[in-house]
Protein backbone atom coordinates (compact mmCIF):
# COMPACT_ATOMS: atom_id res chain seq x y z
CA UNK A 1 0.00 0.00 0.00
CA UNK A 2 1.14 3.54 -0.74
CA UNK A 3 1.48 6.09 2.07
CA UNK A 4 -1.60 7.85 0.74
CA UNK A 5 -3.55 4.58 0.95
CA UNK A 6 -2.35 4.10 4.52
CA UNK A 7 -3.42 7.64 5.42
CA UNK A 8 -6.80 6.99 3.88
CA UNK A 9 -7.24 3.95 6.12
CA UNK A 10 -6.35 6.10 9.13
CA UNK A 11 -8.99 8.64 8.13
CA UNK A 12 -11.54 5.86 7.79
CA UNK A 13 -10.90 5.03 11.45
CA UNK A 14 -11.30 8.70 12.35
CA UNK A 15 -14.48 8.95 10.30
CA UNK A 16 -15.93 5.88 12.04
CA UNK A 17 -15.34 7.55 15.41
CA UNK A 18 -16.78 10.83 14.09
CA UNK A 19 -19.98 9.00 13.21
CA UNK A 20 -20.45 7.76 16.77
CA UNK A 21 -22.41 10.49 18.60
CA UNK A 22 -21.65 8.95 22.00
CA UNK A 23 -17.84 9.37 21.87
CA UNK A 24 -16.81 12.94 22.65
CA UNK A 25 -13.70 14.65 23.95
CA UNK A 26 -10.72 16.97 23.65
CA UNK A 27 -7.41 16.71 21.80
CA UNK A 28 -4.37 18.61 23.12
CA UNK A 29 -1.05 18.50 21.28
CA UNK A 30 2.29 20.18 21.93
CA UNK A 31 5.36 20.05 19.74
CA UNK A 32 4.44 18.78 16.26
CA UNK A 33 1.31 20.58 15.12
CA UNK A 34 -2.27 19.46 15.62
CA UNK A 35 -1.68 16.31 13.62
CA UNK A 36 -4.08 13.98 15.43
CA UNK A 37 -6.90 16.52 15.41
CA UNK A 38 -6.19 17.17 11.73
CA UNK A 39 -6.89 13.53 10.85
CA UNK A 40 -10.34 13.82 12.43
CA UNK A 41 -11.07 17.14 10.74
CA UNK A 42 -10.00 15.85 7.33
CA UNK A 43 -12.04 12.67 7.76
CA UNK A 44 -15.23 14.75 8.05
CA UNK A 45 -17.87 15.08 10.75
CA UNK A 46 -15.36 15.91 13.46
CA UNK A 47 -17.85 18.07 15.35
CA UNK A 48 -19.42 14.82 16.50
CA UNK A 49 -16.21 13.74 18.21
CA UNK A 50 -14.05 16.75 19.07
CA UNK A 51 -15.29 19.16 21.70
CA UNK A 52 -12.02 21.11 21.57
CA UNK A 53 -8.57 20.92 20.05
CA UNK A 54 -5.68 22.94 21.47
CA UNK A 55 -1.96 23.35 20.89
CA UNK A 56 -0.14 25.40 23.54
CA UNK A 57 3.32 25.88 22.02
CA UNK A 58 4.43 28.87 24.07
CA UNK A 59 5.91 27.68 27.36
CA UNK A 60 4.25 30.44 29.38
CA UNK A 61 0.91 29.61 27.82
CA UNK A 62 1.46 25.90 28.45
CA UNK A 63 2.36 26.60 32.08
CA UNK A 64 -0.75 28.77 32.49
CA UNK A 65 -2.98 25.95 31.25
CA UNK A 66 -1.28 22.85 32.65
CA UNK A 67 0.82 24.11 35.54
CA UNK A 68 4.38 25.35 35.83
CA UNK A 69 7.11 22.86 34.95
CA UNK A 70 9.72 23.35 37.67
CA UNK A 71 12.17 21.09 35.86
CA UNK A 72 11.96 23.14 32.69
CA UNK A 73 11.30 19.94 30.72
CA UNK A 74 8.09 19.73 28.74
CA UNK A 75 8.42 16.35 27.04
CA UNK A 76 7.76 14.26 30.13
CA UNK A 77 5.21 11.84 31.50
CA UNK A 78 4.39 14.38 34.22
CA UNK A 79 3.48 17.01 31.63
CA UNK A 80 1.39 14.50 29.69
CA UNK A 81 -0.57 13.50 32.79
CA UNK A 82 -1.16 17.16 33.68
CA UNK A 83 -2.55 17.70 30.19
CA UNK A 84 -4.86 14.69 30.50
CA UNK A 85 -6.01 15.80 33.97
CA UNK A 86 -6.85 19.29 32.80
CA UNK A 87 -8.52 18.45 29.50
CA UNK A 88 -10.58 15.54 30.81
CA UNK A 89 -11.86 17.55 33.79
CA UNK A 90 -12.85 20.41 31.49
CA UNK A 91 -14.72 18.13 29.08
CA UNK A 92 -16.73 16.63 31.93
CA UNK A 93 -17.39 20.03 33.47
CA UNK A 94 -18.44 21.77 30.24
CA UNK A 95 -20.50 19.24 28.32
CA UNK A 96 -21.56 16.30 30.49
CA UNK A 97 -24.83 17.93 31.60
CA UNK A 98 -25.89 18.68 28.04
CA UNK A 99 -25.27 15.34 26.37
CA UNK A 100 -26.79 11.87 26.39
CA UNK A 101 -26.28 9.83 29.55
CA UNK A 102 -24.91 7.12 27.25
CA UNK A 103 -21.98 9.30 26.16
CA UNK A 104 -18.41 8.26 26.78
CA UNK A 105 -15.85 11.05 27.21
CA UNK A 106 -12.13 11.24 26.54
CA UNK A 107 -9.11 13.49 26.57
CA UNK A 108 -6.21 12.76 24.25
CA UNK A 109 -2.83 14.47 24.64
CA UNK A 110 0.72 14.35 23.36
CA UNK A 111 3.85 16.35 24.13
CA UNK A 112 6.74 15.76 21.74
CA UNK A 113 10.10 17.04 20.57
CA UNK A 114 9.92 16.57 16.81
CA UNK A 115 12.64 17.21 14.27
CA UNK A 116 13.84 20.82 14.42
CA UNK A 117 15.97 22.77 11.96
CA UNK A 118 19.68 21.94 12.38
CA UNK A 119 18.99 20.23 15.71
CA UNK A 120 20.50 16.87 16.70
CA UNK A 121 18.22 16.33 19.70
CA UNK A 122 16.42 13.04 20.13
CA UNK A 123 13.00 13.08 18.46
CA UNK A 124 10.63 11.58 21.00
CA UNK A 125 7.49 12.23 22.98
CA UNK A 126 4.72 11.06 25.27
CA UNK A 127 1.22 10.23 24.08
CA UNK A 128 -1.84 9.10 25.98
CA UNK A 129 -5.58 9.05 26.45
CA UNK A 130 -7.95 9.19 29.41
CA UNK A 131 -11.37 7.78 28.57
CA UNK A 132 -14.55 6.10 29.80
CA UNK A 133 -14.85 2.51 28.63
CA UNK A 134 -18.57 2.64 29.37
CA UNK A 135 -21.04 5.46 30.17
CA UNK A 136 -20.61 6.89 33.65
CA UNK A 137 -17.48 4.84 34.39
CA UNK A 138 -14.48 6.22 36.22
CA UNK A 139 -11.81 7.07 33.65
CA UNK A 140 -9.14 4.66 32.49
CA UNK A 141 -5.81 5.68 31.01
CA UNK A 142 -3.21 4.48 28.53
CA UNK A 143 0.10 6.31 28.09
CA UNK A 144 3.29 5.44 26.23
CA UNK A 145 6.64 6.85 25.14
CA UNK A 146 7.42 7.05 21.43
CA UNK A 147 10.59 7.68 19.46
CA UNK A 148 10.14 9.21 15.98
CA UNK A 149 12.60 7.92 13.41
CA UNK A 150 11.57 9.74 10.22
CA UNK A 151 14.22 12.16 8.95
CA UNK A 152 11.92 15.14 8.31
CA UNK A 153 9.62 17.10 10.58
CA UNK A 154 6.74 16.69 8.15
CA UNK A 155 7.03 12.91 8.11
CA UNK A 156 7.24 12.80 11.90
CA UNK A 157 4.09 14.89 12.15
CA UNK A 158 2.32 12.50 9.80
CA UNK A 159 3.41 9.46 11.81
CA UNK A 160 2.21 11.05 15.05
CA UNK A 161 -1.17 11.79 13.50
CA UNK A 162 -1.58 8.15 12.47
CA UNK A 163 -0.38 6.89 15.83
CA UNK A 164 -2.81 9.12 17.72
CA UNK A 165 -5.80 7.98 15.67
CA UNK A 166 -4.75 4.36 16.21
CA UNK A 167 -4.67 4.93 19.97
CA UNK A 168 -8.08 6.62 20.21
CA UNK A 169 -9.70 4.07 17.92
CA UNK A 170 -8.15 1.10 19.74
CA UNK A 171 -9.25 2.00 23.27
CA UNK A 172 -12.86 2.51 22.19
CA UNK A 173 -13.07 -0.62 20.05
CA UNK A 174 -10.71 -3.07 21.80
CA UNK A 175 -10.38 -2.08 25.45
CA UNK A 176 -11.16 -5.66 26.45
CA UNK A 177 -8.18 -6.92 24.44
CA UNK A 178 -5.05 -5.02 25.51
CA UNK A 179 -2.77 -7.15 23.31
CA UNK A 180 -4.77 -6.02 20.28
CA UNK A 181 -4.45 -2.40 21.42
CA UNK A 182 -0.65 -2.71 21.53
CA UNK A 183 -0.47 -4.46 18.17
CA UNK A 184 -2.79 -1.96 16.47
CA UNK A 185 -0.67 1.06 17.42
CA UNK A 186 1.52 0.36 14.40
CA UNK A 187 -1.40 0.09 11.94
CA UNK A 188 -0.69 2.04 8.73
CA UNK A 189 2.85 2.85 9.88
CA UNK A 190 5.65 1.37 7.81
CA UNK A 191 8.29 -0.35 9.95
CA UNK A 192 11.06 2.02 10.98
CA UNK A 193 8.96 5.17 11.43
CA UNK A 194 8.29 4.93 15.17
CA UNK A 195 9.40 2.95 18.21
CA UNK A 196 7.51 2.55 21.49
CA UNK A 197 9.71 1.67 24.48
CA UNK A 198 7.34 2.11 27.46
CA UNK A 199 3.60 1.65 27.92
CA UNK A 200 1.26 1.78 30.92
CA UNK A 201 -2.39 0.73 31.25
CA UNK A 202 -4.43 1.83 34.28
CA UNK A 203 -8.03 2.26 35.44
CA UNK A 204 -11.19 0.11 35.55
CA UNK A 205 -11.08 -0.82 31.86
CA UNK A 206 -7.66 -2.41 32.42
CA UNK A 207 -7.99 -3.90 35.90
CA UNK A 208 -6.70 -7.30 34.77
CA UNK A 209 -3.93 -6.01 32.51
CA UNK A 210 -0.38 -7.09 33.33
CA UNK A 211 1.75 -4.09 32.36
CA UNK A 212 4.87 -6.24 32.39
CA UNK A 213 3.38 -8.43 29.66
CA UNK A 214 2.29 -5.40 27.68
CA UNK A 215 5.78 -3.94 27.73
CA UNK A 216 7.26 -7.25 26.63
CA UNK A 217 4.74 -7.28 23.80
CA UNK A 218 6.21 -4.04 22.51
CA UNK A 219 9.30 -6.05 21.56
CA UNK A 220 7.64 -9.28 20.46
CA UNK A 221 5.17 -7.35 18.25
CA UNK A 222 8.04 -5.29 16.71
CA UNK A 223 6.76 -1.96 18.02
CA UNK A 224 10.12 -1.29 19.64
CA UNK A 225 13.50 -3.02 19.87
CA UNK A 226 14.10 -2.51 23.59
CA UNK A 227 12.22 -2.47 26.88
CA UNK A 228 13.81 -2.25 30.32
CA UNK A 229 12.67 -3.34 33.79
CA UNK A 230 13.86 -2.16 37.18
CA UNK A 231 14.78 -4.41 40.14
CA UNK A 232 11.14 -4.05 41.23
CA UNK A 233 10.23 -5.80 37.92
CA UNK A 234 8.40 -2.69 36.71
CA UNK A 235 8.95 -1.23 33.26
CA UNK A 236 11.05 1.94 33.16
CA UNK A 237 11.88 4.37 30.40
CA UNK A 238 15.35 3.38 29.10
CA UNK A 239 16.41 6.98 28.48
CA UNK A 240 15.67 7.94 32.10
CA UNK A 241 17.52 4.93 33.50
CA UNK A 242 20.75 5.55 31.58
CA UNK A 243 20.75 9.34 31.90
CA UNK A 244 24.28 10.43 32.89
CA UNK A 245 25.32 6.80 33.39
CA UNK A 246 27.65 4.34 31.72
CA UNK A 247 26.04 1.16 30.39
CA UNK A 248 27.22 -2.42 30.93
CA UNK A 249 25.43 -5.34 29.28
CA UNK A 250 25.51 -9.07 30.02
CA UNK A 251 23.60 -11.03 27.38
CA UNK A 252 22.20 -14.45 28.19
CA UNK A 253 19.19 -16.71 28.13
CA UNK A 254 19.35 -16.87 31.95
CA UNK A 255 17.52 -20.14 31.83
CA UNK A 256 18.36 -20.38 34.67
CA UNK A 257 20.41 -17.57 36.18
CA UNK A 258 23.59 -19.26 37.38
CA UNK A 259 26.44 -18.55 39.75
CA UNK A 260 28.69 -17.83 36.80
CA UNK A 261 26.31 -15.11 35.59
CA UNK A 262 26.64 -13.46 38.99
CA UNK A 263 30.43 -13.73 38.89
CA UNK A 264 30.58 -12.38 35.34
CA UNK A 265 28.49 -9.36 36.27
CA UNK A 266 30.45 -8.60 39.44
CA UNK A 267 33.82 -8.98 37.73
CA UNK A 268 32.62 -6.96 34.74
CA UNK A 269 31.40 -4.08 36.93
CA UNK A 270 34.69 -3.83 38.79
CA UNK A 271 36.82 -4.02 35.64
CA UNK A 272 34.70 -1.56 33.68
CA UNK A 273 34.61 0.95 36.51
CA UNK A 274 38.40 0.78 36.81
CA UNK A 275 38.82 1.23 33.05
CA UNK A 276 36.57 4.30 33.11
CA UNK A 277 38.13 5.65 36.32
CA UNK A 278 34.70 5.90 37.91
CA UNK A 279 32.59 4.25 40.60
CA UNK A 280 30.39 1.24 39.97
CA UNK A 281 27.53 3.50 41.15
CA UNK A 282 27.87 5.39 37.87
CA UNK A 283 27.29 2.23 35.83
CA UNK A 284 23.88 0.83 34.91
CA UNK A 285 24.29 -2.93 34.58
CA UNK A 286 21.74 -4.73 32.41
CA UNK A 287 20.98 -8.41 32.08
CA UNK A 288 19.91 -8.52 28.45
CA UNK A 289 17.74 -11.20 26.84
CA UNK A 290 17.56 -11.20 23.05
CA UNK A 291 14.41 -12.49 21.34
CA UNK A 292 15.33 -11.82 17.70
CA UNK A 293 16.19 -15.39 16.80
CA UNK A 294 12.93 -16.67 18.25
CA UNK A 295 10.83 -14.06 16.47
CA UNK A 296 12.49 -14.71 13.10
CA UNK A 297 12.08 -18.48 13.33
CA UNK A 298 8.57 -18.45 14.78
CA UNK A 299 9.63 -20.54 17.78
CA UNK A 300 7.64 -20.23 20.99
CA UNK A 301 10.65 -19.60 23.17
CA UNK A 302 9.34 -16.44 24.85
CA UNK A 303 6.56 -18.04 26.87
CA UNK A 304 8.64 -17.91 30.07
CA UNK A 305 10.13 -14.50 29.29
CA UNK A 306 8.18 -12.71 32.00
CA UNK A 307 9.23 -15.30 34.59
CA UNK A 308 12.87 -14.74 33.70
CA UNK A 309 12.43 -10.96 33.93
CA UNK A 310 10.92 -11.31 37.41
CA UNK A 311 13.65 -13.72 38.54
CA UNK A 312 16.46 -11.42 37.41
CA UNK A 313 14.76 -8.36 38.88
CA UNK A 314 14.29 -10.05 42.23
CA UNK A 315 18.03 -10.76 42.22
CA UNK A 316 18.57 -7.00 42.08
CA UNK A 317 19.31 -6.53 38.38
CA UNK A 318 17.95 -4.22 35.74
CA UNK A 319 16.67 -6.31 32.85
CA UNK A 320 16.73 -5.41 29.17
CA UNK A 321 14.72 -7.34 26.59
CA UNK A 322 15.70 -6.59 23.01
CA UNK A 323 15.21 -7.72 19.43
CA UNK A 324 18.72 -6.62 18.38
CA UNK A 325 20.52 -9.81 17.36
CA UNK A 326 23.99 -8.39 16.73
CA UNK A 327 25.95 -6.56 19.41
CA UNK A 328 26.72 -3.53 17.26
CA UNK A 329 22.98 -2.87 16.90
CA UNK A 330 22.80 -2.43 20.67
CA UNK A 331 25.64 0.10 20.41
CA UNK A 332 23.63 1.97 17.75
CA UNK A 333 20.59 1.96 20.02
CA UNK A 334 22.47 3.50 22.94
CA UNK A 335 24.28 5.94 20.64
CA UNK A 336 20.86 7.34 19.74
CA UNK A 337 20.58 8.21 23.45
CA UNK A 338 24.04 9.88 23.42
CA UNK A 339 25.62 6.95 25.22
CA UNK A 340 29.12 6.65 23.78
CA UNK A 341 30.51 4.15 26.27
CA UNK A 342 28.88 0.72 26.35
CA UNK A 343 30.54 -2.34 27.84
CA UNK A 344 29.65 -5.93 26.96
CA UNK A 345 30.46 -8.83 29.25
CA UNK A 346 31.19 -11.90 27.14
CA UNK A 347 32.45 -15.43 27.47
CA UNK A 348 35.32 -16.56 25.25
CA UNK A 349 32.74 -18.53 23.28
CA UNK A 350 30.87 -15.31 22.49
CA UNK A 351 34.12 -13.83 21.17
CA UNK A 352 34.43 -16.68 18.68
CA UNK A 353 30.96 -15.84 17.36
CA UNK A 354 31.63 -12.11 17.11
CA UNK A 355 34.78 -12.70 15.05
CA UNK A 356 33.09 -15.19 12.74
CA UNK A 357 32.51 -13.44 9.40
CA UNK A 358 29.39 -15.56 8.77
CA UNK A 359 27.76 -13.72 11.67
CA UNK A 360 27.55 -10.64 9.43
CA UNK A 361 26.11 -12.18 6.27
CA UNK A 362 23.94 -9.68 4.43
CA UNK A 363 25.94 -6.62 5.50
CA UNK A 364 27.59 -4.78 2.63
CA UNK A 365 30.76 -4.11 4.61
CA UNK A 366 30.72 -7.44 6.42
CA UNK A 367 32.66 -7.82 9.63
CA UNK A 368 34.68 -4.62 9.13
CA UNK A 369 31.51 -2.52 8.92
CA UNK A 370 30.16 -4.16 12.06
CA UNK A 371 33.39 -3.67 13.98
CA UNK A 372 33.50 -0.03 12.95
CA UNK A 373 30.04 0.54 14.44
CA UNK A 374 30.73 -1.59 17.51
CA UNK A 375 33.90 0.23 18.54
CA UNK A 376 33.53 3.73 17.10
CA UNK A 377 31.78 5.11 20.19
CA UNK A 378 34.20 3.91 22.85
CA UNK A 379 32.58 0.53 23.46
CA UNK A 380 34.52 -2.25 25.16
CA UNK A 381 34.29 -6.03 25.21
CA UNK A 382 35.06 -7.56 28.62
CA UNK A 383 35.92 -11.23 28.24
CA UNK A 384 35.35 -13.82 30.96
CA UNK A 385 37.61 -16.91 30.85
CA UNK A 386 36.42 -20.52 30.83
CA UNK A 387 37.74 -23.81 32.11
CA UNK A 388 38.13 -26.71 29.70
CA UNK A 389 37.33 -30.33 30.47
CA UNK A 390 40.99 -30.98 31.33
CA UNK A 391 40.98 -27.98 33.71
CA UNK A 392 42.83 -25.76 31.28
CA UNK A 393 42.02 -22.05 31.27
CA UNK A 394 40.87 -20.34 28.09
CA UNK A 395 41.35 -16.56 28.28
CA UNK A 396 40.94 -13.97 25.55
CA UNK A 397 44.57 -14.65 24.55
CA UNK A 398 43.77 -18.30 23.81
CA UNK A 399 40.58 -17.72 21.82
CA UNK A 400 40.83 -19.42 18.43
CA UNK A 401 39.53 -16.72 16.11
CA UNK A 402 39.66 -17.32 12.31
CA UNK A 403 43.07 -16.66 10.71
CA UNK A 404 41.60 -13.84 8.63
CA UNK A 405 40.60 -11.97 11.79
CA UNK A 406 43.67 -12.58 13.97
CA UNK A 407 45.36 -9.25 13.28
CA UNK A 408 42.13 -7.30 13.85
CA UNK A 409 41.58 -9.21 17.07
CA UNK A 410 45.13 -8.50 18.31
CA UNK A 411 44.80 -4.85 17.33
CA UNK A 412 41.68 -4.46 19.47
CA UNK A 413 43.31 -6.18 22.45
CA UNK A 414 46.46 -4.05 22.13
CA UNK A 415 44.39 -0.86 22.09
CA UNK A 416 42.35 -1.92 25.13
CA UNK A 417 39.07 -2.22 23.26
CA UNK A 418 38.88 -5.85 24.39
CA UNK A 419 39.65 -6.31 28.07
CA UNK A 420 40.28 -9.48 30.09
CA UNK A 421 38.19 -10.27 33.15
CA UNK A 422 40.12 -11.94 35.96
CA UNK A 423 37.78 -13.77 38.33
CA UNK A 424 38.96 -15.62 41.39
CA UNK A 425 40.17 -19.12 40.57
CA UNK A 426 37.52 -20.69 42.79
CA UNK A 427 34.79 -18.92 40.78
CA UNK A 428 35.72 -20.61 37.51
CA UNK A 429 33.63 -23.53 36.28
CA UNK A 430 33.64 -25.78 33.24
CA UNK A 431 32.01 -23.90 30.37
CA UNK A 432 28.44 -25.08 29.82
CA UNK A 433 27.98 -26.48 33.31
CA UNK A 434 26.89 -23.29 35.00
CA UNK A 435 26.28 -20.63 32.39
CA UNK A 436 24.47 -20.08 29.14
CA UNK A 437 25.36 -16.82 27.46
CA UNK A 438 23.62 -16.30 24.13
Amino acid sequence: MSREDLLQHTRQKAFELNQNPLIYGAIAEIGAGQEVARQFFQAGGASGTIAKSVSAYDMQMSDAIYGIEQSGRYVTLTRLCNMLDTEYAEVIKRVEQNRSVDSRYFAFADTVAAKAYQSKRECHGWMGIRFQHQPGAAPSQLVFHVRMLDKSNRDQQEALGILGVNLIYAVFTNHEHPEMIVDSLKDDLIWGRIEVDYIDFSGPAFETVDNRKMNLRLVTSSLGPVVVFSPSAEAVLPADLIFRKYVLVLRGTFRPFATTHKNMMHCGQETYAADLSTSTKNIVSLCEMNVARYLSSGLDETSDLEDRVVDLAHRGYHVMVSSHFRYFRIVEYFAAHDKRNVGFILSVDNIRSIFNADYYDGMEGGILEAMGVLFKSGSKLLVYPNLTADQGLVTLNEVAVPDSQKFLYRHLIHNHRILPLRPREEDLVLFGSDTGPA
